[in-house]
This record gives structure tokens, sequence and C-alpha cells, in this order.
């Protein structure tokens, strides 16, 4: 009889690698679409940002116009007035210096808005990828999340079709969420997972007499030959 608790500790331990792969691909699809929004969330905030330091530099601008319409007016009265040449020249000095800083500004405006443009391109275009991949994922993570459920109900029910030893000893090792699973073999003498050393008797409980038995160190269930 114990074969055929070994059977279904076998289709159990298939369904868990199973369900492991299903919800490593679910992950895998989730990823894919969090690294897009992230990405899509970065370009909204240089968009921002981009937007911010236009309104600074045009509002600089403004100032910087206003500026140099007291400093042409100021000039034009001495120049009105007749006022020695080294009051017009400072006048002259600073006029030039505010033009060349209106010129630098309209230039960083123009870049700006240049990128603005771009990223706006940009984000039309991840906005569409999105939505076709969003579309495509959606569909196989509904269908990942119902095989998973088919799976977990599978082994509920291989769990009340199991001993009271075997389902114990499954559930107790189950919850330990012990990487690849809760089950192994013996390979050359040793637990294949963590490769402590098995004596022969030992092997030939788990092999050939087919005894329930975990590892010593890893607690995994071994598994026997042969099944």
């Amino acid at each position: 009889m114990s074969v055929e608790w070994f059977s279904k500790l076998k289709e159990v331990d298939s369904l868990t690698k199973m369900r492991i792969n299903h919800l490593k691909s679910l992950s895998d699809q989730e990823a894919r679409l969090a690294t897009l929004l992230q990405r899509k969330d970065q370009e909204l905030s240089l968009v921002s940002r981009l937007q911010s330091a236009n309104h600074s530099l045009q509002q600089e601008l403004f100032e910087m116009e206003q500026k140099l319409k007291t400093s042409s007016e100021q000039k034009q009265r001495f120049l009105d007035r007749g006022a020695d040449e080294e009051k017009i020249q400072g006048f002259s000095r600073e006029i030039s210096s505010l033009e060349d800083r209106g010129f630098g500004l309209l230039e960083e405006i123009e870049a700006n808005t240049q990128e603005l443009e771009r990223l706006r391109t940009f984000l039309a275009g991840l906005e569409e990828t999105i939505s076709e991949i969003n579309a495509e994922a959606q569909t196989e993570i509904g269908k990942l999340r119902a095989e998973v459920r088919n799976i977990e109900l599978r082994v509920s029910l291989l769990l009340e079709e199991l001993p009271s030893d075997f389902r114990n000893l499954l559930l107790k090792t189950t919850a330990k969420n012990l990487a690849h699973g809760p089950f192994t073999r013996v390979d050359n003498g040793t637990c294949f997972f963590c490769r402590f050393k098995i004596s022969k008797i030992y092997e030939s409980e788990i092999d050939m007499q087919q005894s329930l038995k975990t590892c010593p160190q890893c607690d995994r269930i071994f598994l026997p030959y042969g099944l």
C-alpha cells in the first residue's frame, strides 16, 4: 500500500513544481508590466521637472526684460541730458549683459521645449505599448491563476487521500517553505539537495522498503526511486 501513497506524494511533488513554475511566470508577467509603468513614471517625472524649469526660466526672462526696459530708459534719459560717457557706457554694458542672459534663457527654454515634445511623443508610444502588453499579460495572468487554483485543488484532494502519517509529515514539511519544494531523493549516497550523507541502511529503507523518511539535515521527504 505504501507504493500507492508514495505515488500520490510523487504526484504532489510534480504538481508543486508546476505550481512554482506558474507562480514564477505570474511574477514575470507582473514584473514586465511594473517595469513599463516605472519607466512611464520616470518619464512623467522628467516632464514635470522640465515644465517647472521652463516656468522658472520664463519668469526669470520676464523679470530680465523688465530690467532691460528700465536700463534702456535710464540710458536714454542720460543721453538726452548729455550725461557723462562713463555712466552711459555703464548702462550699455548692463544692457548688453541682460541681452546676453536673455538669449541664453531663450535657448534653454527652446531646448527644454524640444525635449518636452520628444518626451510627449515617447510617452504616447509607451502608453500604447503598455496597453497592448497589459491586454496580453492580463490574459496570461488569468490563465496562470486558474491553473494555479486547479493545481492547489488537486493537491488538496490528494492530501485527503493520504493516510494521516503521510499527510501530517507533508503538511509539516510544506509549512517550512523549502526552496524547490518539500521532496528529495537519495543521489549517490547523499540527499540530492543538501548533500547530507545517507547511510546504506537508511537508503535501503527508503528505496527498497519504501519507508517514509526525511533528510536529517534539510528535512525534505525522501521519494523512493523506481515508482
